[in-house]
């Protein structure tokens, strides 16, 4: 089994990078991180350097490149179905740790060699600032999406 060099103490296996805003302005700590998110430069990519080079296994990686748009609908099942079996469900992506992880996994252009599941292990087992830049430009390219059409009679329209 890899284990990376740089590691820090306790479990990011279950981290939740942000997660879901909660209380009662939930809707409205959402609607900021959305518009923020959707202010910021539509990019298909993002490459995260580090700031000491990362060991893992035999290789020594000092960036990781991330092609966000060009993963599928195949990976967003796949992602989801891999969560399922592990028992958690996927309720909003963008705001799910184990989801933006495992869509890390699979859009990280210097890992493509290795099995997902080793990629995942690799990206939990980052320091804790590295994980939540990634995670964080995996939500922000979700949440760049355009949003769903107000329609009347669903809720979801306007209220004066």
């Amino acid at each position: 089994m890899n284990d990376p060099k740089h590691t820090n103490p306790g479990d990011v296996s279950s981290l939740d990078t942000g997660g879901m805003p909660e209380g009662p302005d939930a809707a409205s700590a959402a609607a900021r991180q959305e518009a923020a998110a959707r202010a910021e430069p539509d990019a298909g990519a993002y490459v995260h350097v580090f700031p000491k080079p990362l060991e893992w296994g035999e290789r020594t990686y000092e960036k990781l490149t991330f092609q966000w748009d060009s993963l599928t609908g195949r990976d967003h099942l796949e992602i989801e179905n891999e969560l399922l079996r592990r028992g958690l469900t996927l309720v909003v992506p963008e705001y799910t740790g184990d989801y933006l992880c495992g869509m890390a996994a699979r859009a990280a252009l210097e890992l493509r060699s290795a099995d997902p599941p080793q990629r995942v292990m690799l990206l939990k087992a980052l320091p804790l600032r590295d994980f939540t830049r990634i995670c964080k430009s995996a939500r922000s390219f979700l949440l760049r999406g355009e949003p769903l059409p107000k329609t009347a009679g669903s809720g979801s329209e306007s209220k004066p």
